[in-house]
């Protein structure tokens, strides 16, 4: 075998364990998820389908704007419950929109770089705590899939694909089913048709919006008996949409958080709120806790100042080199990994712009659809440092990061806000499915109804 075949194969073994690392990690996390009100919501609608076949054609309770439109959200964690009645048939859909959305993502990469960059990608985004700890069952967790078709077809949408425009159409219709920071898609589609970087085919256009309307007519359906259930910004919150323009911090908070998503600086429940009493001798408790918590800093500084510079030359060289703003400049002639850098700086402005129009301030999972993208051009640096620098003195780079990865994960799913070593959610939902049949008042649709509001 010659060296370089040798080289071939221990890439395809290296991306081989990374990957199946990173199902561990979200299996763990899935497996000690503590049961909260977000799993609850969507549980009742799946006990409804299961038992009575009785759909809901409304989603999830939103921060502050009613109620998700449409039915998509109840079939993808209704339907595998229905042929195998156990949450892990939930989590089965939940890992397979990840496992599509980082092939969409690597397909990308491999045509425009070495086969090389697959193994920092998926040490980057399969294994990072980010992706990892949104396996759980609650609807941002369903739309890495919705950021990596969105991607994916715009980048290939240099010429008029029937196909391409059908799927794009698709993932906004349908992301719009599962969570409204939707509006980042909405708001970057017409950034990349109005700015030519992308051609619509109009024919794929028509019949992605046509298949789009056919999903959402139960819900209208069901919208004209509960109007009380309409898509509405709270009176009681006293928001109004704009409010993150006029308060300014938000909008602050929203870039922050796409250098975040580059970086090992995660959300409060994973970051500071991880507890160790799953230790049981105090004193060792007390040192690994206190180890832990004091050497996360470091990598959080030295990550989150990669992630800026990275982003800040690349942006840069975008604003330079594209002119992303003239109109008349026929941007479909951008190819290969400019045309991804192009993509991420439309994105991350129109992240900019979804986060200020939107009346409720937005946390780390209502942005979660621009980390895939950000951690895109994250992977892309790391591999060019790759290349720059001695092969052992990366590989001790590379080697730190697994680890704080791994530590994170490991650590997060045994004890964090929502995680616990002592939780057993699969024991928890069929105890709770037990409790929604002793008590069968729960099932009629005016205390359905009531449930979600008292819990919102």
């Amino acid at each position: 075998m010659s060296k370089n075949q040798e080289n071939v194969s221990s890439h395809c073994w290296g991306q081989l364990a990374l990957f199946a690392l990173g199902l561990f990690f979200s299996i763990f996390f899935f497996t000690h998820l503590t049961l909260h009100n977000d799993h609850v919501q969507m549980l009742l609608k799946v006990f409804r389908v299961v038992d009575d076949g009785q759909w809901s054609h409304f989603g999830n309770a939103t921060t502050g704007m009613g109620f998700l439109p449409g039915s998509f959200l109840t079939a993808v964690s209704a339907i595998p419950m229905q042929i195998y009645f156990s949450p892990y048939s939930a989590l089965a859909v939940i890992l397979l929109f990840h496992v599509i959305s980082y092939f969409l993502f690597a397909s990308v990469l491999k045509e425009n770089f070495k086969s090389i960059i697959l193994i920092d990608f998926l040490l980057l985004y399969w294994l990072s705590p980010w992706r990892v700890e949104q396996t759980e069952l609650y609807n941002p967790a369903y739309l890495f899939l919705f950021s990596a078709v969105h991607f994916y077809t715009a980048y290939h949408m240099n010429n008029k694909n029937f196909w391409m425009t059908f799927f794009h159409v698709l993932t906004i219709g349908f992301c719009v089913q599962v969570h409204f920071s939707v509006l980042m898609l909405g708001i970057l589609s017409l950034a990349l048709w109005g700015f030519r970087y992308l051609k619509v085919n109009w024919w794929g256009f028509v019949a992605g919006s046509a298949v789009v309307a056919l999903s959402l007519f139960p819900w209208f359906m069901a919208y004209l008996e509960h109007r009380e259930l309409a898509v509405a910004v709270s009176q009681e919150s006293k928001s109004f949409i704009g409010k993150n323009f006029v308060l300014v911090y938000p909008v602050l908070k929203g870039i922050s958080y796409w250098i975040r998503y580059g970086a090992i600086s995660y959300g409060r429940h994973i970051f500071s709120e991880i507890n160790f009493l799953w230790i049981q001798d105090l004193t060792v408790q007390k040192i690994v806790g206190g180890a832990f918590h004091s050497a996360k800093y470091l990598f959080t500084a030295v990550t989150v100042v990669f992630s800026a510079v990275v982003q800040w030359k690349i942006f840069k060289n975008v604003w330079k080199k594209e002119h992303p703003f003239r109109l008349r400049q026929d941007r479909t002639l951008v190819q290969g990994e400019d045309r991804i850098y192009l993509y991420a700086f439309y994105m991350f402005c129109s992240m900019i712009l979804a986060t200020g129009l939107s009346p409720v301030e937005f946390n780390h999972w209502h942005l979660i659809l621009a980390f895939p993208i950000v951690t895109v051009l994250i992977a892309i640096a790391f591999s060019k440092l790759r290349e720059k620098m001695p092969a052992k003195r990366f590989n001790w780079i590379f080697a730190s990061v697994l680890v704080v990865f791994s530590l994170f994960n490991i650590f997060g799913a045994l004890g964090s806000r929502v995680h616990s070593y002592k939780s057993n959610f699969h024991r928890d939902v069929l105890q709770m499915y037990k409790e929604y049949h002793e008590f069968p008042e729960n099932k009629t649709n005016s205390n359905f109804l009531n449930w979600h509001r008292e819990e919102k």
